[in-house]
């Protein structure tokens, strides 16, 4: 697969839309949970910089920083939501986890020894994410935010499958 076919595999989830944030109640208890998706130590907060890192530090690797960069904007909008989401739960969007621990750039893995290491943290932090969000749903009643993290989940198993083929790509033959 060519990096613009990649480039349009990402692209496809992105026609299906965020459900809307209505119809929330505050809800101390989840939305002290959210918090760890939203800014946590794995949450998309760090996944956004993690990527514009690798971005940065993969310049001669443009179709490789092309594809990191994309992904880190569909991590921002899930920063986004996320985000209003804990306004509605009567929450201040604070950049820390569910235990008051406030975020850090220590959060960020700096070093790899290849892409391929750098790639396969990727989808193993993307899986952490999509199971934190699968927990989030079990502990939560309202259909909005079901919908809104199953969503969310649709793009996170899209950039496992990027990931997967871009490491693909770059094994050593």
């Amino acid at each position: 697969m060519n990096f613009q076919q990649l480039y349009n595999v990402l692209d496809e989830v992105d026609n299906e839309p965020y459900p809307k944030i209505e119809n929330i109640k505050p809800n101390y208890n989840f939305g002290r949970m959210v918090y760890d998706s939203y800014s946590g130590s794995y949450g998309e907060l760090t996944a956004i910089l993690q990527y514009v890192y690798e971005d940065i530090t993969n310049k001669d690797n443009s179709n490789l920083e092309r594809v990191l960069m994309r992904i880190a904007m569909d991590e921002m909008k899930h920063f986004k939501i996320l985000g209003e989401l804990l306004v509605e739960l009567g929450f201040i969007p604070y950049y820390m986890g569910s235990r008051n621990n406030k975020w850090c750039s220590n959060n960020v893995k700096y070093k790899f020894k290849s892409i391929q290491e750098m790639l396969s943290y990727n989808i193993e932090t993307e899986k952490l994410a999509i199971k934190e969000y699968r927990r989030l749903i079990e502990m939560t009643d309202c259909k909005t935010i079901k919908n809104i993290l199953e969503r969310i989940i649709k793009d996170e198993e899209n950039h496992i499958r990027a990931f997967k083929t871009l490491k693909e790509e770059y094994e050593v033959k």
